[in-house]
């Protein structure tokens, strides 16, 4: 069993995290979501961790300093594999993936 930080269990090897994982993957690929880090498109036809283009479920606020929000779905958005192992456990989104304008519009 993993411990988080604080000493309290990781929730994210837990059968409550996989139910919601799979949970967004559905929201996520049913809105074809885009990768709220950068902003590109994911790759749903690839299983989810699968590549470094396929979707992996991330958690806004990491669950160390914010276990609470673990298993809420407001806090897991779609990513790129790549993109979440990149980011790691660096803090929140707020400036993360903020663009000046959609240029996959054109």
């Amino acid at each position: 069993m993993t411990r988080l930080a604080n000493g309290t269990r990781d929730p994210r090897g837990t059968a409550a995290w996989r139910r919601l994982r799979r949970q967004c993957y559905e929201r996520d690929r049913a809105r074809d979501a885009r990768c709220h880090i950068c902003g590109q498109r994911i790759d749903y036809a690839l299983a989810p961790s699968s590549a470094p283009d396929a979707y992996e479920a991330d958690h806004l606020r990491d669950v160390d300093t914010h276990p609470e929000l673990a298993l809420l779905p407001e806090n897991v958005g779609p990513s790129h594999r790549r993109c979440n192992r990149a980011r790691g456990r660096k803090a929140g989104i707020d400036n993360v993936g903020n663009r000046s304008r959609d240029w996959s519009r054109g």
